[in-house]
């Protein structure tokens, strides 16, 4: 008798680090790529179909070569490519579920087969999303256990606004849209945009909840219940009328020494003490900035969404308003600098002035200026003064980078293009307002220095732009007034090419001729012009050889088949 073996028990495998991963941000990104920008849920879900085979056999999770058999989804793993099962299937399920709701939408009947299958289909999306969160929770970080939570809130309520339970539905949108918002302060510029696109998807259905429940519009949340704390709060720091508290003794010590490194270097730019290297100084300033943001993004994400974060919210605001000042201040001096260059520059064509100053280089600083005010703009607690004061910040940039795109043109000899631009903005320049010091004092007076040397500037490169196309239509009047008689037709085509654009005359259309009188026209009886009796005789004789010659050839071939 044979002794039975042991079972083998299963290996325990090794403890792994929490995993972390982008599941929002990740989920907008491979709907933006694969069929969703267009609203082809069809592809999206062939496309979700595909990568889950994918895998299926690079997990080795299959279900059975012939017949099915469901396998169980491991405990215990070591590799993050598990997490992407559930969600895709999760993914898949809810495309399909759309799917089937806009095809009946758009036929011609309603079909209440394809509303319950769709609403089947968003029930088993909502069941993946929660074996997802589950699957977060014990293998993932914290901030990848709220997107979990976040992307499962939001299935949760597309099945529920599907059912109609519009309170159960309400409430967990609601949540969604409040984890969103949390994560899009502690998020970069890219996946920042990437959840606002979540937040617009989350917005018509929380309309619709509140219609169905008959509530009104709520309004967003401010940041107003900082100045209500009893904290501590310094004097110096306040962001657009609120004032900022951090509650970490060692964040706020940080805070603090970039602060005073900032006010140190404004001093030194205002003194024009530059020193030898000032781009090297905000580099490391904004690194500063840069490493205090993630701190207090890290305790934002550990307190959560339930947690009142009022205070880092407030705070990481505010750092990040600073920050972004000082990337502009940056830009501004390098404008400054190489303005001054340009200054001392009369002619954009030769080599030795676009060795020292190249209008290329000052476009760039434009756009990059233009960026850091889009960005201020974006910032919470926006009030019509700052807006006010970004847009005139954005028009002298934009009227610089017009400068300097005449100056392009003037460089590759495009004088007609580079006139017309200076023309244009010598209309629509303006002298520099008031000098108060504004929401922003740290740009304020950078932004004054150059609006009031804008003016010169147009004035003077105008002039040099128009003399040189004057010495260009000279020479060539002086080339032009001895002509060959080869070179005829190439001025003809010269003085087409001049008159351009050209201007709009009338050109005859074809026109379209219906005959209606054409149907009831009858057609002529040629019976009495053909000839009927020559063309029967004839037929009657061509008939008669036939036949006797085929009598013929069948007798001598049965003369010749006897035997």
């Amino acid at each position: 008798m044979e002794t039975e073996s042991p079972e083998p028990q299963e290996e325990q495998p090794s403890p792994h680090e929490p995993f972390s991963l982008k599941i929002l941000s990740t989920v907008q990104v491979h709907r933006s790529l694969n069929g969703l920008r267009h609203n082809d849920h069809l592809r999206y879900r062939q496309y979700c179909s595909r990568r889950l085979r994918r895998l299926y056999v690079a997990m080795r999770f299959k279900h059975g070569k012939k017949h099915f058999k469901q396998a169980t989804f491991p405990e215990n793993f070591n590799d993050p490519k598990w997490i992407f099962i559930p969600l895709v299937q999760t993914e898949r399920a809810w495309a399909f579920g759309v799917q089937l709701k806009a095809d009946n939408a758009a036929a011609a009947a309603f079909n209440a087969r394809w509303r319950h299958h769709s609403e089947r289909k968003f029930a088993k999306a909502c069941k993946y999303a929660e074996h997802l969160e589950s699957v977060c929770k014990a293998h993932c970080d914290q901030r990848t256990q709220l997107e979990a939570e976040a992307y499962a809130a939001f299935m949760a309520g597309v099945w529920l606004v599907e059912r109609e339970s519009w309170a159960e539905a309400k409430t967990k949108l609601a949540r969604c849209k409040k984890l969103c918002e949390h994560f899009i302060l502690a998020a970069d510029q890219a996946e920042a945009s990437a959840l606002r696109e979540h937040l617009q998807e989350l917005g018509p259905m929380l309309r619709e909840c509140r219609y169905n429940l008959g509530e009104a519009e709520e309004e967003e949340e401010g940041l107003s219940k900082v100045a209500a704390s009893g904290k501590d709060v310094r004097g110096d720091m306040t962001y657009r009328g609120h004032a900022v508290s951090i509650p970490s003794e060692k964040i706020r010590s940080k805070v603090m020494m970039c602060l005073e490194s900032a006010k140190a270097l404004q001093a030194d730019v205002d003194s024009e003490n530059r020193g030898p290297a000032p781009t090297e100084k905000y580099g490391e300033i904004s690194v500063d900035f840069g490493e205090a943001l993630k701190d207090i993004h890290g305790e934002m994400i550990a307190a959560g969404a339930d947690a009142d974060t009022a205070e880092w919210r407030t705070a990481e605001a505010f750092i990040r308003e600073v920050s972004l000042c000082l990337s502009a201040e940056r830009n501004l001096m390098l404008l400054r600098s190489h303005l001054t260059k340009l200054d001392d520059t009369e002619d954009v064509n030769t080599i030795d002035s676009r060795r020292n100053c190249r209008p290329e280089e000052g476009m760039r600083f434009c756009e990059l200026i233009k960026d850091d005010l889009a960005a201020l703009a974006e910032l919470p607690e926006s009030t019509p003064e700052l807006e006010d004061r970004l847009a005139t910040y954005k028009k002298a940039i934009l009227d610089y980078r017009c400068l300097y795109l005449a100056l392009c043109h003037t460089a590759l000899g495009k004088l007609l293009e580079a006139a017309a631009l200076l023309d244009m903005l010598t209309g629509r320049i303006e002298e520099a307002g008031d000098t108060d010091p504004g929401p922003l004092p740290r740009l304020e007076g950078l932004f004054q220095h150059i609006q009031q040397q804008l003016p010169s500037r147009v004035a003077r490169w105008r002039c040099r732009v128009l003399v040189l196309l004057a010495k260009s239509k000279k020479s060539k009047k002086n080339e032009t007034e001895e002509p060959s008689a080869e070179d005829t037709q190439p001025k003809a085509k010269q003085d087409l090419l001049a008159t351009f654009p050209p201007k709009f005359r009338d050109i005859p259309c074809k026109p379209l001729l219906f005959d209606l009188a054409f149907p009831c026209i009858e057609p002529p009886d040629l019976e009495a012009i053909l000839p009927k009796k020559q063309e029967g005789k004839g037929r009657q004789a061509v008939a008669a050889v036939a036949g006797a010659l085929g009598g013929l050839g069948s007798r001598l071939g049965g003369w010749m088949g006897r035997k």
